[in-house]
């Protein structure tokens, strides 16, 4: 995959087809879908155009009990786990975890520490869940942390309002999409 030294990288997080599809039983809330799949795909693109790696990480779950209970929407290996047909993807390399945090999944920490980035970028599902606690071990393992204020999704907007004012108070850079897309200089390798 990526080799070579990078300041920063993009962390993908959890942007699977059941997740964002209104007939499951977990999902986001898809009021802005079409306006969220643009400002996501529009980050990948500028860290793709940077030389900047992007890191597609899933949710796969085991656990019976969990699957039962959601309606198998992250049951691993099952339909509609993987990643959404509408996100851009620059490669086919996945982070696969079993909890909220993509830190969970040792790899991803490994390749990040040993590419020397310092600031991961994050966008995904669900802002109040699995970018919450993929911040938070971010900020544990000393990386500055920017979340994409316009490219997170949510079980609804005050939720998604709720977190975006956590990350701010645990000193996270928020920016929405259109002000790092404007702002290239910010993107160098």
């Amino acid at each position: 995959m990526t080799t070579g030294t990078f300041e920063k990288a993009l962390l993908v997080i959890d942007i699977q087809e059941n997740l964002v599809n209104p007939d499951s039983k977990l999902h986001i809330d898809i009021t802005n879908l079409d306006q969220f799949f643009k400002n996501v795909n529009r980050t990948i693109d500028l860290f793709e155009n940077s030389g900047l790696p992007v890191l597609y990480i899933t949710n796969e779950w085991s656990n019976f009990l969990l699957n039962w209970v959601t309606g198998n929407v992250c049951r691993k290996g099952g339909k509609g786990v993987g990643p959404d047909p509408r996100l851009r993807r620059v490669n086919m390399k996945l982070y696969r975890k079993s909890t909220k945090s993509a830190f969970q999944n040792t790899q991803l920490l490994k390749d990040l520490q040993d590419w020397k980035v310092s600031e991961v970028f994050l966008v995904g599902l669900m802002a109040e869940h699995c970018v919450k606690a993929t911040m938070l071990d971010a900020l544990k393992n000393n990386f500055r942390v920017t979340v994409i204020s316009d490219a997170l999704g949510s079980k609804n907007e005050k939720n998604l309002r709720r977190s975006l004012e956590y990350y701010w108070n645990k000193g996270v850079t928020l920016i929405p999409a259109g002000v790092i897309n404007d702002n290239k200089n910010r993107m160098t390798a």
